[in-house]
């Protein structure tokens, strides 16, 4: 686990967030009104703690079940155990999402079908994304296509879950504002704010020397989670991470004003 970052200029938390011992959790200290805390168990313990009802949005970012070493045994399960591992987790969390709360799955294609069917049963499928990762290509396998991508599950409780498009638009880029001086486009209606983000999400994956790098096997972009706390949390709401990892939600939220709370089975 890292020491957390300073927050963005003009964040509601502290300028830092340092962890803390505090009884069973590390109090990741931002301020009063925006707690931040992280307990350092097992999901499927933890989160019968939280009530339900109270999380605005859930960012998973489980094992893939694929072997990874987090120095324990946490990735080992494949196969139908890590299936019904997942809906173990997934009937513990969904119950704490509010009425229009949101979650998001990271996951690998081996297994995105299977979860994605265990989550439509359970809520609404708004979108699959897809992350490119933007991996070179450099050989390897020869009897199937390089695998440069993961699949990122976004479900809501309900139809009018909360989304808010404008805080994460896509600014226009040089040729396109360029495009608006055609004669074609005279006279049409364009939002200043930027355009839709697709549901390509092409952000390259954390290397070894990358500033934000942190001492963990599969550490996420805080470029891609920060749309999804943006989008997907009301300023103030509650986020629950239940695999911390290296912290990138509980840095999101920290810099956007959000209150963060996450489970980590490992050690720091």
């Amino acid at each position: 686990m890292r020491t957390l970052p300073e927050v963005a200029p003009g964040a509601a938390a502290a300028d830092t967030i340092t962890p803390t011992v505090g009884g069973d959790a590390i109090a990741l200290t931002a301020t009063p009104a925006l707690p931040a805390l992280l307990y350092q168990e097992d999901v499927l313990d933890g989160v019968r703690r939280l009530a339900d009802g109270s999380i605005d949005l859930v960012v998973a970012d489980p094992p893939y079940g694929l072997g990874k070493d987090y120095g324990n045994d946490s990735d080992r399960l494949s196969g139908q155990a890590y299936l019904e591992w997942s809906e173990r987790w997934i009937d513990a969390v969904v119950p704490k999402l509010s009425p229009r709360g949101s979650l998001y799955l990271f996951c690998t294609w081996q297994y995105s079908p299977e979860l994605f069917v265990m989550l439509k049963r359970r809520l609404t499928m708004v979108n699959e994304i897809i992350w490119d990762r933007r991996v070179p290509s450099m050989g390897g396998t020869t009897r199937k296509y390089s695998s440069v991508h993961d699949n990122i599950g976004f479900f809501a409780k309900a139809r009018d879950y909360y989304f808010d498009l404008d805080s994460v638009r896509v600014p226009y880029d040089a040729e396109t504002k360029k495009a608006r001086s055609r004669p074609r486009f005279e006279g049409k209606k364009w939002l200043e704010v930027g355009y839709n983000p697709k549901d390509l999400w092409s952000v390259p994956r954390i290397h070894r020397q990358d500033p934000e790098r942190a001492d963990h096997p599969t550490q996420k972009p805080l470029q891609i989670v920060e749309r999804m706390v943006l989008s997907s949390c009301p300023p103030g709401g509650l986020v629950l991470d239940p695999f911390t990892g290296s912290g990138t939600t509980a840095v999101a939220c920290a810099r956007h004003g959000r209150r963060f709370v996450g489970f980590e089975i490992n050690p720091a």
